[in-house]
């Protein structure tokens, strides 16, 4: 089985964080045997801006190669504004991607499109995949449900339409799936986390890993993973720093993005600024070793769909203290795998963090749990077999109405992976 991918989110030389999710769960499907190609829409750069600064990371984006043996074509498209033209989008990537598709499907077998996020990928997938017969699966993330539909009637409309036309849908929460419905309906689509790998995602000890990063050894530290977004309320975070008792703990914020500066300044303004360490972004197979480094995992956001963090920081057993947003209490269960608050309290996130610095025994239960949970649940294993049971459903479906072109499925497990 060939799936073409495409994700506007996807790793690339100007950035390769970029839906790195995506990329997690194809590395687990091709060890079920299924293939793929990607097409990764990239903006268009006029030549008059060329030289600004904020553009060069997409200057510096190849127009094809290989990620991780993966084909990847990144087209150039003209990039209507972001927001409130969102719902034009769409229809401007599939004008753009059709003549690649094309190519693609004379070049190889392709048996389904796989979307990530409904606007304007998944969109423009519903377009494709009907000219061109294919069946189109789309994964809805968080902000293409949570904030984009919001901005105006037209961005709403476009939604619906793409989740009401589109073959399949996939949710990364249970939350997102209601919210899918409040949009397109009581349509069918099924629940499929993100995930971690547990090969990669391990603890070490603790004072080795403070060292290897060059940390201090003797105080309690925090650590935030994530973009210096507004999503992402680092400045909660902050105001509850500033009131723990434990006036000794350091905060580590590992990740980068437009209000880093801003929030440094607020640092200044809570005199916190000593305690905070700006680790900018770090490579991912780093980040077990932040997190093995913590004493906590702090997650403030005013906003989730199902953050990888939280499978990722489980693994490597670090205690969670998170807001009660989106997906997250589906994995962080309060007094059970982790501490839930309420969003934009500083004071009740101060003191959870306190409370779990203070009850080592109850917190190391909470860690226990939230690892077995995590193995048995949030691993990109558990996902890839979700996930290959809707590309089997897919193509067995749209086989009632093409040839046959697959070679038999083998079983191979649980998951019956497939021949390519």
């Amino acid at each position: 089985m060939t799936v073409l991918v495409l994700s506007e989110m996807f790793p690339n030389p100007g950035n390769a964080m970029s839906g790195l999710f995506v990329l997690q769960q194809m590395r687990a499907l091709r060890r079920l045997g299924v293939e793929f190609t990607v097409l990764s829409p990239a903006p268009w750069i006029p030549g008059f801006v060329r030289s600004l600064p904020r553009v060069q990371k997409y200057l510096a984006i190849p127009a094809g190669g290989t990620v991780d043996g993966f084909p990847v074509e990144y087209p150039r498209v003209p990039m209507v504004p972001a927001g409130k033209l969102m719902y034009l989008s769409g229809f401007v990537y599939y004008l753009w991607c059709r003549r690649r598709v094309r190519k693609l499907i004379k070049k190889n077998r392709i048996d389904l499109i796989h979307a990530h996020a409904i606007l304007p990928i998944g969109f423009a997938a519903v377009l494709l995949g009907r000219e061109f017969n294919l069946p189109v699966t789309c994964t809805v993330h968080g902000s293409d449900i949570n904030v984009q539909p919001w901005r105006n009637r037209r961005n709403l409309r476009a939604t619906k339409w793409a989740l009401t036309h589109v073959d399949h849908v996939s949710a990364v929460s249970g939350d997102l799936q209601e919210k899918v419905r409040e949009i397109a309906g009581d349509r069918p689509l099924d629940l499929v986390p993100n995930g971690a790998e547990p090969d990669l995602f391990r603890a070490v000890p603790k004072s080795q890993a403070r060292a290897q990063l060059s940390l201090p050894l003797g105080p309690k530290i925090l650590l935030f993973v994530g973009r210096l977004s507004s999503i992402k309320n680092v400045g909660l975070l902050f105001e509850a720093m500033a009131r723990l008792s434990h006036q000794d703990t350091v905060l580590c914020l590992v990740g980068d993005g437009e209000l880093r500066n801003s929030l440094e300044q607020r640092a200044v303004e809570l005199g916190i600024r000593e305690r905070c360490i700006f680790a900018g972004s770090q490579p991912h197979e780093q980040i077990p070793l932040w997190m093995s480094a913590a004493d906590c995992l702090v997650i403030s956001s005013h906003m989730e769909g199902f953050p990888t963090i939280l499978a990722e920081a489980m693994l490597c057993r670090v205690p969670i203290v998170a807001t009660a947003v989106g997906g997250i209490p589906e994995a962080v269960v309060n007094r059970v795998t982790g501490l839930l608050v309420k969003p934009n309290d500083a004071l009740e996130l101060a003191h959870a963090v306190d409370d779990l610095l203070d009850h080592s025994e109850a917190t190391a239960a909470m860690v226990d749990r939230a690892d077995a949970f995590a193995r048995e649940n949030l691993t990109w294993e558990a996902n890839a077999c979700r996930t290959l049971t809707v590309y089997k459903d897919l193509r067995d479906t749209s086989k009632q109405t093409q040839e046959p072109s697959l070679k038999p499925a083998r079983s191979c497990g649980a998951c019956r992976p497939l021949d390519s």
